[in-house]
């Protein structure tokens, strides 16, 4: 062979090899684009399909949203009231009466009458109350009587014996409190009661 037969052999061949190649990246691009364009149809077949199965308006929507909120915001109300209220029953249950038959009591008269205390003191042991000092409280006349106690829980029972009677935790002020009988101390003293003008009389 020529030269000339080689040159022209190979170009027909190169020229056969070129026209494959273009045919398969045609065929190629050809495939991928039907490809793409069948998932875009899917999708959005999908999506019109989604759009109208919902029989609700975005304000229909809202609606639910808010009533459904508004349900929950009740419950915790509710929850926390029966929270708080169980803790109140239960303080109220946790304070223990105390009984007042062997504690150290004194009595002290804030009134003008004359001998209360006494009266008083005495009337105290009859009813089963055997520690009871007396004495006087020189701060002033009180109104009502107050029983001053030294925990929460005691002096409840002794409320039944005076008139509008309050209890309360603490002392009385010592500097106007002086004892005139019994052996117990002001500091010793587990109930100190001065005796106002609604028990001016001991019944």
């Amino acid at each position: 062979m020529d030269k000339k037969t080689i040159l022209r052999v190979f170009g027909e061949a190169f020229l056969r090899s070129m026209v494959v190649l273009m045919a398969i990246v045609i065929l190629g691009f050809s495939a991928f684009f039907i490809i793409k364009v069948r998932s875009d149809k899917k999708q959005l077949a999908a999506r019109e399909t989604t759009e109208a199965g919902s029989t609700y308006s975005d304000e229909e929507l809202q609606a639910m949203l808010d009533k459904e909120n508004a349900g929950d915001t009740k419950e915790d109300a509710d929850a926390s009231t029966e929270e708080i209220t169980t803790e109140e029953v239960t303080t109220e249950e946790a304070v223990e009466e105390i009984a007042s038959t062997d504690k150290k009591i004194i009595v002290l008269n804030s009134t003008n009458t004359s001998g209360l205390a006494g009266k008083w003191q005495s009337k105290l042991t009859s009813e089963g109350f055997p520690n009871v000092g007396a004495g006087n409280y020189s701060a002033g006349a009180q109104s009502q009587t107050k029983i001053y106690v030294k925990e929460e829980g005691m002096g409840q029972d002794l409320l039944t014996y005076f008139s509008g009677a309050a209890v309360e935790v603490g002392t009385p002020d010592s500097g106007a409190c002086s004892v005139t009988k019994g052996s117990i101390t002001l500091d010793d003293a587990d109930i100190i009661i001065v005796i106002g003008n609604s028990d001016a009389s001991v019944q």
